[in-house]
């Protein structure tokens, strides 16, 4: 860049670069090249036909389209006549366009060719200039014969005039018309070149809409003034961008958060699979490389990880983050990767940036010092954090035609208040924290920020979108689940795998942080374009799933799917279906979890009723495979009918066990019961009331991963001999060595997606004349309160009335919650209640109706009545 920066000083220094690309964009697998000169020449040719057509000076013209050589020239040439660029979202509804034109007073369009229709329907004197490979029709003047025509002097340019009009996202309401100076532009993009951070050598990957002031600003108008080439992607997927970026040989990515997040989850994907010795070590690795670097000039992850960052990009050295904060834990492992990241703070208003982490001045975790302009705390409470105020050559006027709006972002003195939250340290560094609308407060006065929590609560394989939100004084949560990761990770029950997930993460946080309630949704969450959360659609959202209405009839079946429900299998299964679920909108496309309510519980139920019904058993994988209607007739279809399976076909777990098997267990219960006495100091009471005679089924709380060798040294090893563990199949079978220890000790699965042969192998375990030991809840406790038991011991005794013997465990979750690896030495209690006999339930067998469900709830109320007991010293 030769002058101070404007739109004029950078067609001359792009006109002077020659042949060299300013813009590649990558087609089919090919690059497209467009020169500095070509796009020099064209942006001029375009603004002498915009003043020929009566633009003047100030005049705003509209630009919507696809990022790409067009939109380029198009807005180059809008800036070049003097022109305010009103550039809009190509994704934007028609009323947000007919919206945003009335507000601005626009009367001409650059558009791609597939808004013309709509365009025309607003207005009959808009004028619309249009681009694209399809005819161009009557009334349309045509965009490349404009970019052809003769160039004639073109107008001087005030930099305090505005340039564009530039909406903000709308994540908290109505968007509002920012008006931006060519001073105020110019000042960020002098900064950073000034900074050295992009060069003549380098090729900048832009994925993000042009529309908003960040990429254009940073992305495209830095980069060309540099002197570097900027490279359009052919869509934003993961594959295509990694594709841009090693066919352009990119150097430089101008991205958000969430796409550098995709980046690392690409990166330690392979990692991540590679077991849980190797990927311990590599994550201690980058820690320490990304510690290394915060306090000292070295990168040691350049040489360790070359050959992990060339699978991504071989010349790939900057990745510069805006439009949210980046996440800790992502920024880490970018750095302790090798790669130099920075970031910094800007909003639109301030012409994208404000301040950064530039070289020489950074400091990770932070956004930076200012770049221009100064920066205050307004109203900072005791710990510094209050509202950001900022006063600079880089920040707007005004809003335009709005000013009470311009009134209110003002303090009396000038500053312009951020609505966000944040503090500067000693050494000028500022931090941000938050939002002021979008923090949020509970019934106690206390202040929640969302983002915050949403990182802690959204750390879940099973979640693939959190966001949090207040109702009646207390925090909520929307939740979009990973179906892939739930049926690839082998859980069952998603509904169950997030509360537990959600409640396990709030153990750390203090009360006021932790969830009153959530619920999940299919669709993805409501954001702008760079990926923030429009939160003042989300109550609605919230309050809609939470009292579903119901909705219009489904679509008609299409003709494949009318084959489908022909096949009398399939049929069938939809009857039951539409019987059971009679209130819900049942479709092919339905999800079974989210539109129908099949939860945890649910499953057990009808997959019951399938068995008895049908005969059809459906194998846990192939409904771990069900996320439709759909794929549920699919999956029955595919099953082989067959009568009630025998319990000998779970023969390898059940049979009688051989001396040498035998013996081995012994050896892990002499084991097992020193440990318990030894480091856990392990309390029993009530062994008195294991029965002498007869067998029985054994139900116990269950939080943690010691319940089980707690009550197995608990009962005593005549007791154990006789009894059989039902246990997890993902967490114990899964992994073959663990087969032997289980053999020995008289384990064996039950899976609950194959209710019916779970159940009938259980049931011979009893008739056979062993005892049972059963975990009704399912999980273990996330937070170490009981759970709702689960209707399959209901069914188990209704089908083999048994006594029960109820126990309480207490203190293992203390000694071993969920998310520990390595057990605290916490004293242990096991008390065993006086045993139950059928006849307490018998007459809700009678009932029938719900009556697994009314059997695990009065066996529920037991062990709870039996954990008040145990909490007051020397009560049994």
């Amino acid at each position: 860049m030769t002058a101070h920066w404007n739109i004029r000083v950078l067609l001359d220094d792009l006109a002077r670069r020659g042949n060299k690309p300013a813009l590649m964009a990558i087609q089919n697998g090919l690059i497209r090249e467009l020169s500095g000169d070509d796009l020099a020449s064209r942006a001029r040719s375009l603004a002498s036909s915009l003043l020929r057509m009566g633009v003047a000076p100030g005049d705003p013209v509209a630009l919507i389209g696809p990022n790409g050589f067009e939109w380029v020239i198009a807005r180059l040439g809008i800036g070049a006549a003097g022109a305010v660029a009103v550039a809009i979202d190509e994704q934007a509804t028609e009323t947000e366009i007919r919206s945003i034109l009335a507000k601005s007073q626009v009367q001409r369009v650059i558009c791609s060719i597939e808004h013309v229709r709509a365009l025309q329907s607003f207005s009959s004197t808009l004028e619309i200039i249009a681009f694209g490979r399809q005819t161009i029709p009557p009334g349309v003047k045509d965009f490349a014969s404009l970019i052809s025509a003769t160039v004639e002097a073109l107008p001087q340019i005030d930099p305090g005039a505005p340039i564009m009009l530039a909406y903000t996202s709308g994540t908290t309401g109505t968007p509002k018309a920012i008006a931006l100076t060519g001073r105020n532009v110019a000042t960020n993009i002098e900064a950073l070149i000034a900074a050295n951070l992009v060069g003549v050598r380098d090729y900048v990957l832009l994925p993000l809409p042009l529309h908003h002031v960040y990429p254009l600003v940073i992305g495209l108008l830095t980069a060309l003034a540099a002197g570097a080439t900027v490279v359009f992607p052919e869509s934003v997927t993961g594959p295509d961008i990694l594709a841009a970026v090693r066919l352009a040989g990119v150097t430089m990515i101008v991205g958000v958060p969430r796409l550098y997040g995709a980046i690392c989850s690409g990166l330690l994907a392979r990692v991540n699979a590679a077991g849980r010795a190797p990927r311990t070590l590599f994550h201690l690795t980058v820690r320490a490389s990304a510690a290394l670097r915060r306090t000292t000039a070295l990168n040691p992850g350049r040489l360790l990880f070359s050959g992990l960052r060339k699978r991504f990009g071989e010349h790939l050295r900057l990745l510069v983050s805006g439009g949210a904060r980046l996440d800790a834990d992502i920024l880490e492992t970018l750095v302790g990767l090798g790669f130099n990241v920075r970031s910094g703070y800007g909003l639109a208003e301030t012409a994208s940036m404000y301040t950064a982490n530039l070289p020489m001045h950074t400091r990770w975790g932070s956004e930076g010092k200012p770049i221009a302009g100064e920066i205050r705390i307004g109203a900072p409470d005791k710990t510094g954090t209050g509202e950001i105020e900022l006063r600079g050559p880089q920040l707007f006027s005004h809003y335009h035609d709005n000013p009470e709006a311009t009134r209110a972002a003002f303090t009396a003195d000038g500053w312009f208040r951020t609505g966000d939250l944040g503090y500067i340290d000693r050494d000028g560094y500022l931090f941000v924290t938050g939002r002021v609308k979008e923090t949020l407060v509970l019934g106690g006065g206390k202040k929640v920020n969302p983002d915050d929590l949403e990182r802690v609560y959204g750390a879940s394989p099973y979640i693939r979108e959190i966001a949090i939100l207040e109702r009646k004084g207390a925090l909520v949560a929307l939740v979009v689940p990973s179906l892939d990761t739930a049926r690839a990770g082998g859980a069952a029950h998603i509904d169950t795998a997030i509360r537990v997930a959600l409640t396990s993460r709030a153990q750390a946080l203090p009360p006021y942080q932790r969830l009153a309630g959530f619920v999940i949704v299919r669709e993805p969450l409501p954001r702008t374009r760079l990926g923030k959360y429009r939160r003042f659609l989300l109550p609605q959202i919230y309050e809609t799933a939470e009292h579903p209405l119901r909705q219009a009839a489904p679509a008609q079946p299409s003709s494949e799917d009318k084959r489908l429900l022909n096949q009398p299998l399939a049929r069938q299964v939809y009857e039951i279906m539409k019987s059971r679920y009679p209130d819900k909108n049942l479709s092919l496309d339905a999800s079974p979890l989210l539109d129908l309510g099949i939860d945890s519980l649910e499953w057990i139920s009808f997959g019951l009723e399938l068995q008895e019904t049908l005969h059809l058993r459906l194998t846990e994988n192939a409904i771990g495979n069900v996320t439709t209607v759909r794929d549920l007739l699919l999956a029955a279809l595919n099953a082989v009918p067959a009568p009630a399976p025998h319990p000998a076909e779970s023969r390898d777990w059940t049979a009688p066990i051989g001396p040498a098997t035998m013996l081995f267990g012994a050896v892990l219960y002499a084991l097992d019961w020193c440990v318990m006495r030894a480091l856990f100091r392990l309390v029993v009471r009530g062994r008195e009331n294991l029965p002498r005679q007869g067998n029985f089924v054994l139900i116990a709380n269950h939080s943690s991963y010691l319940d089980a060798p707690a009550l197995g040294a608990a009962l005593g090893y005549r007791t154990v001999r006789r009894c059989y563990w039902a246990s997890d199949p993902v967490v114990l079978f899964s992994k073959r060595w663990h087969w032997p220890f289980l053999r020995a000790m008289q384990c064996y699965p039950i899976f609950e997606r194959e209710p019916a042969h779970s159940l009938a192998v259980s049931a011979a375990i009893l008739e056979w004349g062993n005892n049972l030991v059963w975990f009704p809840e399912g999980w273990r406790s996330p937070d170490g309160k009981l759970q709702s038991f689960l209707p399959g011991i209901g069914h188990l005794l209704a089908r083999v009335p048994t006594t029960i013997v109820p126990v309480h465990i207490a203190g293992t979750f203390e000694a071993l919650p969920r998310e520990r690896s390595l057990p605290r030495l916490r004293r242990i209690r096991v008390v065993i209640g006086d045993p139950i006999a059928p006849d307490r339930w018998l007459a809700l067998v009678a009932a029938k109706k719900d009556a697994p469900q009314k059997i695990a709830d009065l066996l529920q109320g037991v062990i709870e009545n039996l954990g008040r007991l145990t909490a007051k010293p020397g009560k049994t």
